[in-house]
């Protein structure tokens, strides 16, 4: 019997614009969960996506790759839709908000 599905999103600090001066760093974000598509359920497939995210001076994601593969192509897919609904507070240098890179994981999980 399958039991229910799990999808934990982790973000952190990957890597910063590089500058003269020390970049601003990058807090927590907040990550919609991706949804579980009729594939995906049917398929039963589990793995872990970890993603390179570019996130904006206003905190949103507006470029995101996978680096690490779960194996299973419609988890990737599924992850990288998913990271675009990321927030971020980003810390903000001289009072601007400044863009960098940060890093969000994507564990599917089945129990």
């Amino acid at each position: 019997m399958i039991g229910k599905r799990h999808v934990v999103a982790i973000a952190s600090m990957l890597s910063l614009a590089a500058h003269a001066e020390p970049a601003a760093r990058l807090k927590p974000a907040t990550c919609g969960v991706p949804a579980y598509t009729a594939d995906l359920k049917d398929d039963y497939l589990q793995g872990t996506v970890r993603l390179a995210v570019l996130v904006g001076a206003d905190g949103s994601v507006k470029q995101s790759k996978v680096v690490e593969s779960s194996g299973h192509r419609a988890l990737d897919r599924a992850s990288l839709r998913a990271s675009y609904t990321c927030k971020f507070g980003v810390a903000a240098k001289d009072g601007v908000g400044e863009p960098g890179w940060s890093t969000v994981q994507y564990k599917w999980i089945n129990d």
